[in-house]
């Protein structure tokens, strides 16, 4: 991975749907140059999938996870079939995993599944009230 495809990723990274005739625009390359390194990086796993993130409609929060030792990396695993945000912390918890729901009790069903997950301890979860 060289300079042009951090900034390819950059770019994807603001803008997921950006077009390659646009990228290619900005950093100075062909459509076809552009689309090859996609390509490759897709197939490199480094771009793991194309996303769309919409404005938060129902409820958000954020799950901390104290786990037994040795089962974290399995956690957080678990945690991925709930969420695309799951994340290993230091301090007093070993995961977070920011989950949406369209209800409270939709994501207190959620929150409950995480906690059935064999090696987790306790949890800990933070409702967003206020964006901004």
């Amino acid at each position: 991975m060289d300079d042009t495809d951090v900034k390819i990723l950059n770019l994807l990274r603001g803008n997921s749907r950006m077009k390659n005739t646009e990228i290619a625009r900005q950093i100075s390359l062909t459509e076809r140059a552009v689309r090859a390194r996609i390509e490759k990086l897709t197939r490199e796993r480094i771009i793991k999938k194309f996303t769309v993130e919409t404005s938060p409609i129902g409820v958000e929060g954020i799950v901390l996870i104290d786990t037994n030792v040795g089962r974290t990396t399995a956690v957080k695993e678990k945690a991925r079939q709930l969420s695309d945000s799951v994340f290993e912390c230091s301090g007093e918890f070993d995961v977070a995993v920011r989950l949406r729901a369209d209800s409270l009790d939709e994501l207190n069903k959620k929150v409950d599944e995480l906690r059935a997950f064999p090696g987790v301890l306790r949890t800990s979860t933070l409702i967003k009230l206020i964006e901004g």
